[in-house]
């Protein structure tokens, strides 16, 4: 009998040592391909200068984004399928804390100057967990288990994530801060390159929030309510025209129960509208994305419900593209205004005079100038140091304390791509 070459045999096939491990290299290889990790830290660092029933204090709030992109065409031969799956980290914590009144929020009194720093009173929560699927040549995309409206729409236009901040989405729509993720399902139809109708709903659960699940109690059983919403959008980056633009309009309705300020009254129900933009003004340079350029941005809520602390929110804000010779970075320049509800404003100052004894008048306009920028120090590292005034600060934080006066607060968030600084 002849000796067989080394390796083993079956008919029509020889898996020889070599091809074994060529094999297993060819895997890992399309492995990575279909597999995307990514890995990045941050940091918000907020002092309070002087304004708010406590001023001059500080607080800082850490993140630790952990996730994975799957496709699933490549990995499992599932046409347009991939998943996505994201925990949210949060070390670093000082300021937090429930109830918010006696923490920094509280301290700062307002919402302009409350909102920008995460109350994140556990150590960390389940971001998204999501299958999705793109369908009809990629012109229909739908996304089904747990995740975050934000996720899904245009809600931060501001070229900052410190004080990208809407009172209108943060207190009426019911949507869950991000980046807590809840049940929801969420489809976006392409018309053309630019245009979209999409709509989505979502589980309205805080209680996982206080109750500190980790974002991994999905029973649905003690959710306040759910959240619809349902808009058109047009949306082309510098790849598609040089003049990059989005555009979202949105209508959403909660279903969880809404407590009037004044009496306690509950109704269940609120509506309201929410619009985004960012436009390209001009530019300069011959390359798709422009070495400088201006863009101007804005914003505009509004709350159907008399209940609701707020009943509309609007900005406007400018972007100079590459300042200084730096292309990678941005300087963005905006003013805010938003309106106390009727009711709200009156509450205000009812707690107040219960608590001080002071009958002072709750005015109900707050406006804020900001200046902040994006500086891309390397090519994983970025900082976005920001500096807001606020005019006739509310007390929505602390609505028992004496009203608050003008004033200043500054932050700074650090970001550092860490999976990419790693090779991941």
């Amino acid at each position: 009998m002849n000796a067989q070459p080394s390796g083993t045999w079956v008919p029509g096939v020889r898996v020889t040592a070599l091809s074994i491990v060529l094999t297993a290299f060819a895997c890992a290889a399309h492995a990575q391909e279909a597999i995307k990790l990514d890995l990045q830290v941050w940091n918000l660092s907020v002092k309070n200068l002087d304004t708010g029933p406590d001023p001059y204090h500080y607080a800082n709030s850490g993140n630790v984004f952990a996730g994975v992109e799957g496709d699933l065409d490549a990995l499992a031969n599932i046409a347009g399928a991939s998943f996505s799956l994201q925990y949210v980290f949060f070390p670093f914590m000082r300021g937090e804390g429930q109830p918010a009144q006696d923490s920094w929020q509280g301290k700062a009194g307002s919402f302009f100057a409350g909102a920008p720093m995460h109350n994140d009173i556990d150590t960390g929560y389940l971001a998204r967990f999501t299958w999705n699927q793109r369908l009809l040549q990629d012109r229909l995309e739908l996304a089904v288990g747990r995740s975050n409206a934000r996720q899904h729409f245009y809600m931060a236009n501001c070229e900052n994530v410190i004080t990208c901040n809407d009172p209108v989405i943060d207190n009426s729509t019911g949507i869950l801060p991000y980046p807590y993720g809840s049940w929801g399902g969420y489809a976006r139809y392409r018309f053309g390159s630019a245009s979209y109708l999409h709509s989505g709903v979502f589980e309205s659960n805080p209680q996982h929030y206080f109750k500190r699940t980790k974002g991994f109690d999905w029973d649905p059983g003690d959710a306040s309510g759910v959240t619809w919403l349902a808009g058109v959008g047009a949306k082309a980056d510098f790849t598609q025209d040089p003049y990059a633009y989005h555009y979202e309009l949105n209508g959403f309705h909660n279903t969880g129960e809404q407590i009037d300020p004044m009496d306690g009254r509950l109704r269940r129900g609120s509506d309201g509208l929410l619009f985004k933009f960012r436009q390209t003004l001009a530019r300069e340079g011959e390359a798709a994305v422009p070495e400088r350029g201006w863009q101007v941005f804005g914003a505009w809520s509004w709350s159907a419900d008399d209940m609701q602390p707020f009943s509309h929110f609007a900005e406007v804000g400018v972007t100079r593209l590459g300042p200084f010779g730096r292309p990678q970075d941005t300087l963005n320049l905006k003013a805010s205004y938003l309106r106390l509800g009727a009711r709200q404003a009156a509450w205000q100052q009812h707690a107040r005079l219960l608590a001080t004894g002071s009958d002072e008048r709750t005015r109900r306009g707050v406006s804020r100038i900001e200046l902040n920028t994006h500086w891309q120090v390397t090519r994983n590292l970025a900082l976005e140091p920001s500096v807001q005034y606020i005019f006739n600060p509310d007390n929505f934080y602390n609505p028992s304390a004496p009203v608050s006066g003008d004033g200043a607060v500054i932050a700074l968030e650090v970001m550092y791509n860490l999976g990419s600084a790693l090779g991941l």
